[in-house]
């Protein structure tokens, strides 16, 4: 019986101990390496392409001479627009930045970055913007 309790023991904190990492992992804040002030100025330039004349475009080549200096910087391989959308597809991590703003909160910017380590669009930083 003494065994048993020990057993029991042992196994009660291998869980724990695996639920308490878990919920390191995935709850981490995501990041991108940038410092705020950079993710600011991707953020800003992402804002700079919604209200430019590329959003008559849904597909942006990355090497067009409109996409802002900061954006071709993340080696873009891909720039889609699309309503209060802009996502910045990239050969590196993260894979994309996307842009984005919830209907409940309109002057509410998010910006996300995602791919493989991720775990999905994970939120780096919020902007207040007209």
């Amino acid at each position: 019986m003494k065994r048993f309790h020990k057993f029991l023991l042992v196994a009660c904190s291998i869980v724990l101990l695996a639920v308490t990492v878990a919920a390191i992992l995935l709850f981490r804040p995501a990041t991108d390496g940038r410092t705020p002030g950079e993710r600011r100025r991707i953020a800003e330039a992402c804002l700079t392409m919604l209200r430019s004349s590329l959003t008559n475009e849904v597909e942006i080549k990355p090497d067009d001479s409109r996409v802002p200096e900061v954006v071709r910087a993340l080696h873009p391989i891909d720039i889609q627009l699309a309503g209060s959308d802009v996502v910045v597809m990239c050969a590196g991590k993260p894979a994309e930045y996307h842009l984005s703003r919830r209907p409940s909160e309109p002057k509410t910017w998010i910006l996300y970055v995602a791919g493989p380590s991720y775990s999905g669009h994970r939120e780096i930083m919020r902007m207040e913007h007209d």
